[in-house]
This record gives C-alpha cells, structure tokens and sequence, in this order.
C-alpha cells in the first residue's frame, strides 16, 4: 500500500520541494496550505502518477485542523508521516514595539498550530506509529535580535519535538526537528545583495541554502534511513557561524 504524507505550508517554496521530493519518493500527498492555492499538484500528478489531495487550512484555527486531518485520515490510507512546515516569519523589530496582536499571531502559527496537527496525526495512529518531522529554524539555538517571539516559538517547538520523542517512543513514533538556516526563498527575498554575502561569509559552505536541501534532510528522517533517529533537532545551515 502506498505511503501518504501530510505536508503543511504546503504553497511556499519549501512545501514544494518537499511535495516533490516525497514525489519522487512515491508517496501520495496530502497539501495543507491557508496562504493561497497549491499550483504544482497537477503538474507531480501527471509526472509521478501518485495521488494527490488538497486542503485549505489555517493552522491556527485548531478546529478546521481537527476537521481537516479527519478528512484527510477519511481520504487516504496508509497515512505514515506528518511535515509540520507551516510557518510565518516576524518583521524586525524592538520587542518593545511588538504588539499582542503579533505575539499571538507568531505563537498561534508557528508552535500551537504545529503542536495540534501533531496531536491529530498521533491520535489517529497510535495503533501503528508514525513519523514527525518539524520545520523549524536555526534561530530557535542562536536567537535572533529583533526576531525574539520568531525565535522564542521556534525554540518551542525543539522543546517540543524532544518531549514527544520521550513520549511516543514505545508507541513505534519518531520524531524530529530539522532547522533551515538561510534559504533562498521568498521569504528571504527581503535581504539585500550586501546581507546576503556577508551571510555567506558567514558560512562555512558559503552559500544560501537551496529548498531542497532541507527537503533531503527531512525525507531521510521520514524514511527507512531515519527508523532509528528520535528526537533530534538538526540544522541545515551550511555550518552557518553567527557573530
């Protein structure tokens, strides 16, 4: 029976990388996405002749999560593996000008509604174990100035990731954290050519990662390579050296 993968923040450019990967991979898919349409899912269809599905969600309604993962469980079967990648990123600021009103959007989205959507994918499978892979970010080890709630809810969702790890191991779950560093992504399209060098500089492989990579990081913990790897929070950031 084939595999299914729930992938969340599945429109951005990490959620197709991932979508692709796992395509590639022969799963079928399961598009969770609130930001706006997924326009790749015809075209992995026809390509890779797996069956994919799509669902709008705001990962921070936890009631449409609920009702979106049962429906989800309804659709496919053999549903293995959840990539929790829905995120938003915070504009820089002083945390004294940072209102309640961000605070609880960032917390919503980036912890709680990953908290939920891992609870609802365990519930349906604890007869049968599963993967977790969060995406987080490597500013949840370092911090970030002017990022603090971005940073605070990444480095909650470690603290999650290795709880449930301790939690879910006798019942045949791993689960992980990947962290992307700097990615060339549009939601990075807001540095500018000089921050962009001197964040290579940075850099140990001196580059910006690419999507895919941490699509591959993800996909080894998802498969059979990663049957004995629990709990880890790793980064793909290039060996990235913060000042």
């Amino acid at each position: 029976m084939k595999k299914t993968v729930i992938i969340t923040g599945a429109s951005g450019d990490i959620g197709k990388a991932l979508a692709e990967k796992f395509a590639k991979l022969n799963y079928n898919l399961a598009l969770c996405s609130n930001a706006r349409n997924v326009e790749y899912d015809d075209e992995l269809k026809e390509k890779y002749k797996i069956d994919i599905k799509n669902y709008k969600m705001d990962i921070a309604d936890f009631q449409q999560v609920e009702s979106v993962f049962s429906k989800i469980f309804a659709d496919f079967d053999a549903v293995t593996a959840l990539v929790a990648n829905a995120g938003i990123s915070e504009k820089r600021k002083l945390i004294i000008d940072v209102t309640n009103e961000e605070i609880n959007q960032l917390v919503d989205v980036n912890l709680k509604g990953s908290i939920v959507c891992a609870r609802e994918f365990i519930k349906r499978n604890m007869d049968n174990g599963g993967k977790i892979v969060f995406v987080g970010s490597f500013v949840a080890n370092y911090g970030c100035a002017c990022e603090s709630v971005y940073s605070a809810s990444k480095a909650g969702l470690v603290g999650y990731t290795k709880a449930l790890a301790n939690e879910l191991g006798n019942f045949d779950f791993t689960v992980n954290i990947v962290n992307p560093g700097f990615i060339d992504t549009k939601m990075n399209n807001n540095l500018s050519t000089a921050e962009k060098v001197d964040i290579e500089d940075m850099t140990p492989l001196a580059r910006l990662g690419e999507a895919e990579d941490v699509a591959n990081a993800v996909a080894f913990l998802v498969e059979d390579s990663g049957n004995f790897i629990t709990g880890q929070s790793i980064n793909v950031d290039g060996g990235y050296i913060p000042l």
